[in-house]
Formats: structure tokens, sequence, C-alpha cells
């Protein structure tokens, strides 16, 4: 579909992010992946989150454009079970299980099928969020932030060649403001994933820490990969894991 009252051939995507610090709108060309616009909406405290995304989405720019499809996205604590394992109905204590102090409940539970790496993500929404998307883009596809990190983390395992040390693993690491996600790979195979909360780098090198030893990942053969480290952080872990990238 056209953008509205255009005669370029190109079609757009928009992408809502909803995370902590409220939702960020992205509207994407279709024909190269570039971002032709961005916006960012801030919840505060005393807010209430799906009034700020409806006003939001009553922007007027938003209806100069038909979207050939729009995105939420949930940048979420999210953690993941083996394909084999899943079960809708384990879903919500689970999640507890891994996100004690998460306020959820069966209605706010979500998941994503990850075939590449043969598992399940589950994360949360709160449902009048996706409601009130819904009330404007009918069709809007759901899905998880960790989980994109997780498709792109196992496509650039999959590029990497053969190792000559056969129980070389590699721990994919990206930091954000309040949490970080890590997945492990050994011989390109999944062994491990889960985003942790850390909002300092003292609880995020206290965390991987205990991730890298709880899995007995090797200090000195074993590599990690770092995403969104400050410089301080990935000096600190330098002092513990020999092979940083």
């Amino acid at each position: 579909m056209l953008a509205t009252g255009s005669n370029t051939l190109t079609g757009y995507r928009l992408s809502i992010r909803f995370g902590a610090d409220g939702f960020s709108f992205s509207v994407s060309s279709t024909l190269d992946g570039s971002t032709v616009q961005a916006d960012h909406f801030p919840v505060q405290e005393g807010m209430a989150s799906d009034d700020v995304l409806r006003k939001a989405l009553q922007k007027p720019y938003l209806m100069d454009y038909h979207f050939q499809g729009v995105e939420l996205v949930a940048d979420t604590p999210a953690t993941i079970v083996p394909l084999e394992h899943f079960s809708k109905g384990d879903m919500l204590a689970f999640y507890r299980l891994c996100f004690p102090g998460q306020p959820v409940s069966v209605s706010d539970m979500q998941y994503q099928i990850l075939s590449p790496v043969e598992a399940v993500m589950v994360f949360c929404l709160d449902q009048d969020i996706l409601r009130t998307v819904q009330e404007f883009y009918p069709d809007v596809k759901v899905s998880c932030d960790d989980a994109r990190l997780l498709e792109r983390f196992a496509s650039e395992q999959e590029k990497r060649p053969a190792p000559a040390d056969a129980g070389l693993r590699h721990a994919y690491t990206c930091f954000g403001e309040k949490r970080f996600f890590i997945a492990v790979f050994h011989r390109n195979k999944l062994q491990y994933a889960c985003s942790q909360t850390a909002d300092n780098d003292s609880d995020r090198t206290f965390l991987l820490l205990g991730i890298w030893k709880a899995l007995n990942l090797r200090p000195e053969h074993d590599v990690c990969h770092l995403e969104g480290a400050s410089g301080e952080l990935l000096k600190t872990i330098s002092e513990y894991i020999l092979n940083v990238e």
C-alpha cells in the first residue's frame, strides 16, 4: 500500500516499542528499511500508560501513512523455554519463577516461537496496552525485543567458522538502560538465554559473572560478546574473562 497522497512506490511499516520509559514510534520504509520518522512518548509517574499511548496514536502525522504492517514490540523482561517443554498453561508459573518481583497475570502472558533455535520466548504485555493499539490497528503483530536479539545473535553465531576447540562456547550479551539480555551458544546450538534486571554496572558485572559461573563457562577460553557496555563495564569484565569482544 502506498503512502497517502504520494506518488512513490515506497511502502511503510510502523513499529511501536513499549518499555519502562514509555513508547517509541518508528516509521520505516519497506524499500530500504530506513527510518523516515521517529517519536518518543514518555510515561511519567502517575500517568496511565494506555492513555499516553492512545493520545500518541492520534498524532496527525500517522494519518499520512497507510502501513503495510504494524508491530508492537514489548521491551520487557523475558525468558526462554525449550520448544519441547513449552506449555501455555505453565507460562505464568514459569515467568513468576524467573521474575518473582514482576506483577503479572495470566492475561498479560505472551509467547513467541523461535523456530531457528527450537525455543519459545515467554514475556508479558499489559492487555490494556494491546487493546489500545488494536483499536487503531486490529492486525498488529506482537513481538518481544529479546526475541529479536536472540534471532540476530543466532544468525551471527551461524556465520562463524567452526572453531578448533570443539568445546568453545560464545556468550552474547546486550546491555540496556535497565536490564540486559544474554544468550549462550555451543556449536551453533542455543544452550541458555534470559534477560536480567540491572540498572548499574556493579549489578551487571555481578549477574553476568554469576551466569558465567553457573553455566561452567571457561574464563580463559570461551568468548563473551558485549554490546551496549560502558567503557568501565568492559574494563571490569575483561579482568575476569580473557576473550571479550
